[in-house]
């Protein structure tokens, strides 16, 4: 082989070469369709500042706070999640690829020491929203709504195929509006129609969860706190500092032209 062949057969080779390393970082650099507004080791605190248990028993039986996220729920109290990891995972049983979020849970209490965690879970939604079905039901049990979605939210829950019972409103904040009629679990259950509004942020996070009955009686109404409680002080500490430093530098500006005209 001459020198002029070998040189051809590298020149293959490096191109060759080429063509594989790029084709193995595109179907590194997958594309998805949706992302996560937290990151691992954010903190999300909710308050529960109304809640009508002898009415919540009414609707739902007496069980209805001893499960799921609304175990243990009263007024007053507070629960906490921890994201300890998301991602993107392939589920080959149904050929689909979800957001996932490890989460460890604090469930409703009235402590200011959080103490050890309750529970670690890890909530699941489809990257495709087109795979959901038709007439979708996001939750078959309390609080009938999750309590984040995958962002842009207004596009992921604006693309869902959800069944009647919702009504989905992206005008202002994203917002959920349910409707669940009388005897929709099981017969009694709820013993009356209930709706429920939900509104959440641009992360993604459920901001603020209101259920109600007939006449715009609130029986549960929950709050995202926008800041954790140690930080608000010093938070609006330093908004004071900030102002009065702006009013005593007008006042000193004033001063100084002043003492200019009179000279």
């Amino acid at each position: 082989m001459n020198t002029r062949d070998k040189n051809l057969y590298a020149i293959i080779f490096i191109i060759s070469t080429s063509l594989i390393s790029s084709t193995s970082d595109v179907i590194a650099s997958k594309i998805y369709y949706y992302e996560f507004g937290f990151e691992i080791n954010d903190e999300l605190i909710w308050n529960c500042h109304v809640c009508d248990n002898n009415k919540m028993n009414d609707l739902f039986g007496e069980n209805w706070s001893r499960v799921g996220l609304f175990e243990n729920l009263s007024q007053g109290k507070r629960m906490k999640w921890q994201i300890n990891g998301n991602g993107w995972r392939q589920n080959s049983s149904i050929n689909s690829t979800i957001l996932y979020a490890n989460v460890d849970i604090w469930m409703w209490s009235n402590e200011e020491n959080w103490g050890p965690y309750d529970y670690n879970v890890e909530f699941t939604h489809l990257d495709d929203t087109s795979q959901y079905p038709t007439e979708y039901t996001l939750l078959n049990v309390i609080p009938f709504v999750p309590f984040w979605f995958p962002v842009p939210i207004s596009e992921y829950i604006g693309s869902l195929k959800l069944s009647s019972m919702y009504d989905i409103d992206n005008r202002v904040l994203p917002t959920l509006n349910v409707e669940i009629d009388k005897d929709f679990l099981q017969p009694d259950y709820p013993s009356e129609r209930i709706l429920i509004i939900a509104f959440y942020n641009i992360d993604g996070i459920l901001s603020t969860f209101k259920l109600y009955t007939s006449g715009n009686v609130v029986v549960i109404d929950i709050e995202l706190e926008s800041l954790p409680i140690y930080v608000l002080p010093a938070t609006l500490g330093l908004i004071g500092a900030f102002f009065i430093a702006i009013i005593l530098y007008v006042k000193k500006q004033r001063n100084n032209e002043s003492i200019n005209r009179s000279k």
